[in-house]
């Protein structure tokens, strides 16, 4: 026999998981379209790259670029690596361990 406040916990209950199942739903859509949009860009840049292949052209050039980008992001990393290194505090002294054992026999 259920009581009404046990009633009113299932229905929070149910409510409940159903909010995080529509959540759920929306966040798998927005993840789909966003893999899909990114398949489209990679396919038109596949489709421009055999289209420049196919006419004989010179492959496009931007390693220079790239590497310009990359010197950046390394700078900035080391950057940020260094600020971290510097701002770690000292590491504690160990404690001395104590000698296990039996107790030395006190002088007389």
């Amino acid at each position: 026999m259920a009581t009404s406040f046990k009633t009113k916990a299932v229905e929070e209950l149910r409510k409940a998981k159903q909010l995080e199942r529509e959540a759920e739903a929306t966040a798998h859509a927005q993840s789909k379209s966003a893999k899909y949009a990114k398949n489209v860009v990679n396919e038109k840049r596949i489709a421009d790259k055999m289209a420049r292949i196919e006419k004989g052209e010179e492959p496009v050039v931007v390693v220079e670029k790239v590497a310009e980008e990359v010197q950046e992001v390394q700078e900035a990393v080391v950057e940020e690596v260094v600020e971290e290194v510097v701002e770690k505090p000292k590491a504690k002294a160990k404690s001395v361990t104590k000698k296990k054992g039996r107790p030395a026999k006190a002088k007389k």
